[in-house]
């Protein structure tokens, strides 16, 4: 196996355009402590927590996935109520989002936009823009609006099937985020045509789990890590245990091979975000096809075995996973290169020899830490 480790510091003398969103997006929906609160009475004397390393898990299903808020026990009187109210907020969430329940705003979206401008919340409302300018950003790797392709690929009904190219085409004119039209004076949205619809399968939990990670962060709750299925995680301050060394360990899995570890990332104060083909796939005259298709072309991505995006929100994580998962190894390379505050390991097989690569950019060596096995 091949590990490359690659770190971008230097900035442009002028940040792009692309850059400045994702600065704007990470204040807006990164956790954030509030000013008004004080921590010190919430905290257990650091020898009371050193002493007992037992974790605080609390958990409830969401999107379709457990979501699981972790605390260092004991260490704040309020920490279960917090964490409960953090998974009823996820649940709100998941209450305006889902497309498989009808009355969601994203449902109404898909249903009626195309007759009338459909209000929906600000959390909704936020989603989308977002989408949308990560759509920007990732020059159309990511797209909310991609789910007539997982349709026509058979993803949407969990069996894959192979579509004729005139499907696929079909398919590809109602893909595309500048289809969805944003009113901001009146939270409303309306598109081109019936078929363009929205999927917030690529962004949704991070989106959720930065809202829960805010609230948790605003009721004095600063050591804790949230996560949705273990592919999308928001992680503030430190897992108080001797052998973590600082924030919280997250186990990388071999993408197909999930009884296989790769290492462990150190996550302190950020979000991760994983794009995958190990679960959703099916084979076609001896060829993989993932689930994760190309916007662009209609076609599944082929390049990438996993990424793994480490930022500020839990929400630009995911986004971005999907988008480099598409944008495969060398344009994945390029972009975090030009995006310095993006961190990302990229897992594929050597087009030259076959081999598994790791490839970790922008990810200082105490934060990814690879095994000491692999080979």
């Amino acid at each position: 196996m091949d590990i490359d480790e690659r770190n971008s510091s230097e900035d442009s003398p002028e940040r792009s355009v692309e850059s400045s969103v994702l600065v704007q997006w990470t204040q807006r929906l990164a956790p954030r402590r509030a000013a008004t609160k004080s921590t010190g009475e919430n905290h257990s004397p650091p020898e009371q927590v050193a002493t007992n390393p037992l974790l605080l898990s609390v958990a409830q299903t969401a999107m379709a996935c457990q979501f699981e808020v972790l605390q260092n026990r004991q260490q704040y009187p309020q920490g279960v109520e917090s964490s409960l109210e953090a998974l009823q907020l996820i649940e709100k969430v998941e209450q305006l989002f889902s497309v498989y329940k009808p009355h969601s705003d994203l449902s109404r979206i898909n249903r009626f936009a195309h007759l009338r401008p459909q209000c929906v919340s600000l959390d909704s409302f936020t989603l989308l823009q977002l989408a949308q300018d990560m759509h920007l950003v990732t020059q159309g790797a990511f797209d909310i609006t991609a789910g007539s392709l997982s349709e026509a690929w058979g993803f949407s009904r969990r069996r894959g099937i192979m579509p004729s190219q005139s499907e696929i085409e079909k398919a590809l004119q109602n893909v595309g985020s500048t289809k969805l039209h944003l009113d901001i004076s009146t939270l409303c949205v309306t598109t081109e045509s019936a078929g363009v619809t929205v999927n917030p399968g690529g962004i949704g939990k991070g989106y959720a789990l930065d809202r829960a990670a805010n609230l948790l962060a605003e009721s004095g709750i600063d050591d804790f890590m949230i996560h949705g299925g273990l592919s999308s995680i928001v992680a503030r301050g430190n897992r108080m245990h001797s052998a973590t060394r600082g924030g919280w360990l997250v186990a990388v899995k071999h993408p197909w091979d999930h009884d296989r570890q790769l290492g462990n990332i150190r996550l302190c104060n950020a979000a991760l975000g994983t794009s995958g083909s190990g679960k959703q796939f099916f084979h076609f005259q001896g060829k993989r096809y993932s689930h994760l298709i190309d916007p662009r072309t209609g076609w599944p991505a082929q390049s990438m075995m996993s990424s793994t995006v480490l930022c500020a929100s839990g929400a630009i994580a995911d986004a971005l996973a999907t988008a480099l998962f598409v944008l495969g190894p060398t344009a994945a390379r390029e972009f975090c290169e030009q995006h310095p505050e993006i961190g990302a390991l990229l897992v594929y097989a050597s087009p030259q020899t076959g081999k598994l690569v790791l490839e970790a950019i922008n990810l200082p060596k105490d934060v990814w830490i690879p095994n000491e096995s692999v080979s």
